[in-house]
């Protein structure tokens, strides 16, 4: 799948493939993004139905959204399944780096924490 993104207003969307949000460059996906449209609360929309997520990436993803987009709010939907011990520990991972990321399993959840 094919990264797409768009400017809803109050916050940049990205929809990306689960090979997107697990590759290298997806936190220059992020970058890019907020190049285009500002510095906004981004929202990342993924399916991952069948938990391909392992830890190491989970924790690649946090630590590399702390150095790259340091205070920017990551929320991340990952639609057909509810976030695991991995992901929630990217979290804190993110946190400890002064980093704002939290995963979601609904996109209602996801924009609600955005926009607090």
């Amino acid at each position: 799948m094919e990264p797409s993104i768009s400017d809803r207003g109050t916050h940049i969307e990205l929809a990306v493939g689960l090979s997107g949000l697990r590759g290298a460059d997806f936190v220059d996906l992020l970058a890019r993004a907020t190049d285009r449209f500002g510095r906004k609360p981004l929202l990342v929309l993924c399916d991952d139905p069948a938990r391909e997520m392992d830890l190491s990436e989970a924790y690649r993803i946090g630590v590399d959204v702390a150095v790259r987009l340091p205070l920017q709010a990551v929320a991340i939907v990952l639609r057909g399944r509810r976030p695991s011990e991995a992901e929630y520990f990217t979290e804190i991972v993110a946190a400890n780096r002064g980093a704002r990321v939290r995963y979601f399993h609904d996109v209602a959840s996801a924009r609600s924490w955005l926009a607090a």
